[in-house]
């Protein structure tokens, strides 16, 4: 029966397409097929083992972060913020939350510059940054991005983490507290008619300022392009999954002895590095849900299409540098890497081999922005299509080489000599400026975007 009900969601999820189904169930379909990618992704354990080193990182961060956070706050006079916050952020541990938050507290009060002099404090900069520097780059694995961020753009980002975060938090607190308030619920509630209804946007504020923050994150923190739509839902659905893991983790912590039992004083800590691991992994599942609903092909593929074979490489090759061309030519916007995906329908991965690829054999050229797009990176009358389709065939730069290392056998490598004389002899010296010449009139339509 399990196989049979296997064959059959197989059937209804997969093997249809979505283009053909009405628009509600081409969502429903989209998103049961995110659900399962996502279940992919943490099975893999890629997610799962940042989360677990961010942990370590953040334990060693944390004092010298609220440290930083504690000077601005106390700057404006509202560093009695600070322990509010964590009490909020501890709450789902209880009555062990409060005891954390305390002890933190008083570390972050004995943290003095003349006691730790200059080499304590670049340890503290150093292991605060350093956290910030995971998580960007747990982000851009997330968003395959394989380009690092300069180290002006670095600073200009940490500097606002570290310094306009605090003040962003403390304005959330205020309005939720203040929204909290039985006070200003009493006089929301004595507007009729209006009253009910504002009281639930009231208890709903929590929700929101947690989805806002999580949308802000994951527009930030990538080094690429994320649109707000993406962000948007990444941001919900981990919003939504905080605030449940919270409410679950409280039940958890409060129901559960054995853990004291087994553990002793240690267990708050047990707990506490929990609650910390958990929170890091829904923050990489929401931005894995912005990245797919940007990248909607990856969802429509699944995890199965990440391995290609070199004929398909030389296919999307010849397909690109002909888009890029003909975007060239007819003075279009550039293709972005998330648009040749989308318009080739083809995995984001197998895209960005294939341009990291071509860029460092010098056939496409980045232009620099915050979408990345691609230029021929010379004329393309010295662009051939033997240069293209042997970008695919040859090792990628940095590659080991295995050809110096191989046992050669005579017969096979004539054989070999024959297929790179024959891809020669059909190619010719054909160009890729008289491929998108020859096709001008009749492939107008392949400009078209998805």
């Amino acid at each position: 029966m399990l196989t049979d009900i296997r064959r059959i969601l197989t059937r209804e999820i997969w093997h249809c397409d979505l283009h053909a189904q009405p628009a509600p169930r081409r969502t429903v379909i989209f998103w049961l097929r995110m659900l399962h990618v996502l279940a992919q992704d943490l099975a893999s354990g890629e997610l799962t083992l940042r989360a677990m080193s961010l942990v370590y990182t953040t334990l060693l961060a944390i004092v010298p972060l609220l440290a930083f956070a504690f000077s601005v706050l106390k700057s404006l006079g509202v560093q009695d913020q600070m322990e509010p916050l964590l009490l909020d952020f501890l709450a789902p541990l209880g009555a062990k939350g409060e005891e954390i938050s305390g002890k933190i507290i008083n570390f972050v009060d004995n943290v003095k510059a003349g006691v730790l002099g200059i080499l304590g404090l670049l340890l503290l900069l150093y292991t605060a940054i350093s956290l910030v520097q995971k998580v960007e780059s747990s982000f851009n694995y997330v968003w395959r991005v394989r380009e690092a961020r300069t180290l002006t753009e670095r600073f200009s980002h940490y500097v606002s983490v570290v310094l306009v975060g605090p003040l962003l938090i403390v304005a959330a607190l205020g309005i939720t507290a203040t929204a909290s308030s039985h006070v200003m619920l009493q006089h929301i509630i004595d507007v009729a008619p209006l009253g009910k209804l504002l009281v639930v946007l009231a208890r709903t504020l929590p929700y929101l300022l947690a989805i806002a923050a999580f949308t802000f994150l994951y527009i930030f923190m990538p080094n690429t392009h994320v649109q707000f739509r993406a962000a948007l839902t990444g941001g919900i659905f981990a919003g939504v999954l905080w605030e449940f893991s919270g409410w679950a983790f409280t039940v958890l912590s409060i129901s559960s002895t054995r853990l004291t039992a087994i553990y002793s004083s240690f267990a708050i800590l047990i707990m506490f590095m929990i609650w910390i691991y958990l929170c890091w992994l829904i923050l990489f599942v929401g931005t894995q849900v912005a990245f797919y609903v940007q990248n909607p092909e990856l969802v429509r593929h699944g995890r199965g299409y990440e391995d290609v074979g070199g004929r398909t490489l030389e296919r999307v090759a010849l397909h690109i540098m002909y888009l890029i061309g003909r975007g060239y030519v007819d003075n279009k916007t550039p293709w972005s890497r998330e648009e040749l995906a989308r318009h080739l329908h083809v995995p984001t991965d197998t895209i960005l081999d294939v341009l990291g690829r071509l860029h460092a054999l010098g056939l496409v050229t980045l232009v620099n922005g915050r979408v990345r797009r691609y230029l021929p990176a010379r004329d393309m009358g010295t662009i051939t299509l033997k240069d293209i389709v042997n970008s695919m065939r040859r090792n990628p730069p940095g590659a080991e080489d295995v050809d110096r290392h191989l046992q050669a056998v005579a017969s096979v490598d004539q054989v070999m000599k024959q297929l790179d004389h024959a891809i020669g002899t059909a190619l010719g010296d054909m160009t890729l400026r008289a491929l998108v010449e020859r096709q001008a009139g009749t492939d107008i339509a392949d400009l078209r975007r998805s």
